[in-house]
């Protein structure tokens, strides 16, 4: 005889643990190492979307916040580094002539 089964309520919700330190952790490496960045934003982006559907433990919500968004700004930073760095070997390859001058 098997026994009667458990109330909804009564039964336990399996969740896996955040790992918003990770991320966290991450997100500030961002801006030495760039890869570390971006790792930040997609386990973020995907810890959050988990959080929402509830097959994950909501109590590491607003760290994943941070973590993704520090990710997001080094990211952003690490763009802006290339792109300054892009324009002026653009200039430097333009005005080879004139550059080469002062060595």
């Amino acid at each position: 005889m098997t026994p009667p089964p458990l109330p909804r309520e009564a039964r336990a919700v399996v969740v896996r643990p955040h790992r918003a330190r990770l991320i966290l952790i991450l997100g500030g490496a961002g801006f030495v190492f760039a890869p570390c960045g971006f790792a930040a934003m997609w386990l973020g982006k995907r810890d959050l979307r988990d959080m929402a559907a509830g097959s994950m433990d909501r109590a590491g919500e607003p760290l994943t916040k941070v973590g993704r968004m520090l990710g997001v700004v080094a990211g952003i930073v690490w763009a802006i580094k290339w792109l300054i760095a892009a324009v002026i070997g653009l200039i430097v390859y333009l005005n080879w002539d004139r550059v080469s001058q002062w060595f």
